[in-house]
């Protein structure tokens, strides 16, 4: 089991992988020299995904530029 996500517009990703005996996630910027890295055991799947959901979620957010209410 393997997921990853990216957001074109920032260049910041998120993984969920396998390790030896468990699972990770980890989530990178270009902004910031060093991921966010969590491993977790085999029995913690369903904390690793919702945390992947997570992250996945807040990378995926993008700041919407406000329209000009003085344009016409």
């Amino acid at each position: 089991m393997s997921f990853y996500y990216q957001n074109e517009q920032t260049g910041a990703e998120a993984r969920l992988g396998r390790t030896g005996a468990g699972f990770y996630v980890e989530a990178r910027h270009p902004d910031f020299q060093l991921p966010l890295r969590k491993t977790y055991e085999w029995y913690q799947q369903d904390i690793a995904t919702r945390d992947f959901e997570v992250l996945r979620a807040v990378i995926g957010a993008t700041r919407q530029q406000p329209e000009s209410a003085l344009a016409g």
